[in-house]
């Protein structure tokens, strides 16, 4: 069973593996001009979060006339009631820190690789991560959720490509194979 909880995930890894790789020996060869000025964020096209789920939640859409017109103490026919169970959710798996923690990485990675003008695609990685891993729309929602935070948490922080932040994405790349190659080895059956 954890063989075939773990083979979607395997491959995925195996392309961060490959990708880190790549990436962290790109960007330890190639070499920023002294000269050259990195594009600001307010010149670049804005880069938009992943959104897992429909475009708006419920209570962000305004309520319907019959919802509006409704008095108190009368049920609504499509609310649930809060008396009863919400479905019972499995476990998380025994490596949902590791994969937090990726997605976490890739979010940082989709912000701070393109502001410093690298072709990787790491929105498009994490979308497929998101359809290999999250069988579940509230997993997809905490993964989701934790690639956004991080993109947005370095988008506040950088607004141009530093030697900090190139540094930060070498060890990004680092972190993120190590973290795979952990998992992969530890949660396999072989």
């Amino acid at each position: 069973m954890a063989a075939v909880l773990l083979t979607p995930l395997k491959s995925w890894l195996r392309v961060i593996i490959a990708a880190a790789t790549v990436g962290a020996a790109c960007s330890l060869a190639v070499a920023t001009p002294q000269d050259a000025q990195p594009q600001p964020a307010s010149k670049r096209p804005h880069l938009k979060a992943i959104h897992p789920g429909k475009a708006a939640n419920a209570k962000d859409k305004p309520a319907s006339k019959s919802e509006a017109k409704q008095e108190p103490g009368q049920k609504n026919p499509g609310a649930a009631d809060p008396q009863d169970p919400a479905p019972p959710q499995s476990p998380p798996p025994p490596y949902e820190p590791e994969v937090l923690r990726l997605a976490e990485i890739l979010g940082a990675l989709a912000y701070l690789d393109d502001l410093c003008g690298s072709k990787a695609d790491w929105r498009a990685k994490m979308q497929n991560f998101l359809e290999a891993e999250a069988k579940t729309e509230d997993r997809k929602e905490r993964l989701a959720g934790t690639f956004n935070r991080s993109f947005h948490d370095y988008e506040q922080s950088y607004q141009a490509c530093t030697p900090n932040a190139q540094i930060i994405i070498s060890r990004f790349l680092s972190e993120g194979g190590r973290l795979a190659h952990e998992v992969v080895n530890r949660f396999s059956a072989s």
